[in-house]
């Protein structure tokens, strides 16, 4: 097993990108803290991962809450090997629409966030010499940026420059970025996904899509790849393959929200 008894911290856990994730790095012998606010759905994750994998709640706009998080940790694991960021928010909405609440919850979320649980962590990482793996994203390669996205999309750019920073300032841990294209995940659902068809659609004419998506799974075999290796991987981009068709954007559009919403639906 490629990461056997490594105690790793999986922040935003819950769903997506960072459960599937949790349950890779357990299959290959780790030891998982999976944290995320919504720590009742962290039960059944920690008992598929086994190990002495634990549950944390964790709220990565309160530095109180990432410090904690560290802590306990640490303390449930016997120290920290590595740490995995995978939280990420999207508003869905107009520039013109979008107030101070809204830039805040995604920049404290998305961009903040991690620079906060990061500063918690560093010590431990660097003690053990290990290793920061954050989930991006493939829209910071987009432009114009996707229209209903902007602030998401500043908030990863962002991220991308943080992790550049942070590697710079501490040379004993080896930084990563996964970017991601389009993923089957649980993100944009509060919008609901009617709502989503006509942006998905202008994404789509300006050939941002790929016709189809990825599953979670794919993501978090690269993040299982980033944290085994002997050496550091600055970056990892995932995408789908291009679905091999001639459907026009309308369908494109179609065809990626009907696939977030079969997915939705199991």
């Amino acid at each position: 097993m490629r990461l056997s008894n490594r105690r790793i911290l999986v922040v935003g856990a819950s769903s997506g990108v960072g459960l599937a994730s949790g349950l890779a790095i357990a299959a290959e012998g780790g030891r998982v803290a999976f944290a995320a606010r919504r720590v009742d759905r962290l039960e059944d994750a920690v008992a598929q991962a086994g190990n002495g994998s634990i549950a944390i709640a964790c709220d990565v706009r309160d530095e109180a809450s990432c410090a904690s998080t560290v802590s306990q940790a640490v303390s449930s694991l016997g120290g920290l090997d590595s740490l995995v960021y995978a939280p990420g928010i999207s508003s869905f909405k107009l520039l013109r629409e979008i107030d101070a609440e809204i830039w805040r919850e995604v920049l404290e979320t998305n961009l903040i966030g991690a620079s906060l649980m990061t500063r918690h962590a560093i010590g431990h990482l660097e003690a053990a010499r290990g290793k920061a793996v954050f989930i991006s994203s493939i829209s910071i390669q987009d432009s114009p940026p996707r229209r209903g996205q902007a602030p998401y999309v500043v908030s990863k750019t962002a991220l991308e420059t943080l992790i550049r920073a942070w590697q710079g300032e501490n040379r004993a841990v080896g930084f990563t970025s996964i970017i991601m294209g389009d993923t089957i995940t649980e993100f944009g659902l509060n919008e609901g996904l009617d709502a989503l068809i006509p942006l998905v659609t202008q994404w789509a004419e300006k050939d941002y899509l790929f016709g189809r998506t990825m599953e979670a799974s794919s993501v978090a075999t690269q993040v299982v790849n980033a944290l085994a290796s002997p050496e550091t991987v600055r970056r990892i981009a995932i995408t789908p393959n291009y679905a091999q068709d001639d459907r026009d954007a309308a369908e494109l559009g179609q065809a990626v929200i009907g696939e977030v919403r079969g997915n939705d639906s199991q």
